[in-house]
């Protein structure tokens, strides 16, 4: 499917949905713009992937570490792509930034080390990215952690409850 077609699918009505944008990103650099070799085969990339993302949700990642000694082309790629409505950071021994692009469910991950130095790079294109999903192994213990500090409290520092009928 090509970026026409897609968008003729979507005047047909064939779309399940209507899409609505908050604010609906742009892209900080013209598609003009002189992009490198390695730029313009992701980008090229990046566009099929999105095209097949929408026609039956397949979920994808690039690594773009192949950008990592090209620092103007990664710019121009980041600059390209622009910023959508959602980002999200996430502290864990390093930080993991994560911000969707001008193109909805495209989405930028950068993963960083305890020095701050990039770890590893992607665009992943999916609804949600893999790292922001929860994990339901984890609920069973989260909650028996909820349910410990919540009788701790309890014990501890009983809630003084006012009844309002008194007067």
């Amino acid at each position: 499917m090509t970026v026409e077609s897609a968008k003729s699918t979507a005047r047909n009505g064939t779309q399940p949905h209507p899409v609505f944008w908050m604010r609906q990103g742009k892209p900080a650099a013209s598609a003009s713009a002189e992009l490198g070799a390695s730029a313009q085969a992701l980008l090229s990339e990046i566009e099929e992937c999105a095209l097949r993302f929408a026609a039956g949700g397949d979920e994808v990642s690039i690594d773009l570490r192949c950008l990592k000694s090209m620092p103007e082309e990664r710019a121009m790629l980041a600059a390209l792509l622009g910023h959508g409505e959602v980002s999200a950071t996430i502290d864990t021994i390093g930080r993991s930034e994560i911000y969707e692009t001008s193109v909805p469910c495209v989405w930028w991950v950068s993963h960083r080390d305890g020095e701050d130095e990039i770890a590893g790079e992607l665009i992943e294109i999916a609804e949600v990215p893999e790292v922001l999903k929860g994990d339901r192994r984890a609920v069973a213990q989260g909650l028996e952690a909820l349910c410990i500090a919540r009788s701790f409290r309890v014990q501890r520092a009983p809630v003084a409850t006012t009844n309002h009928n008194e007067r």
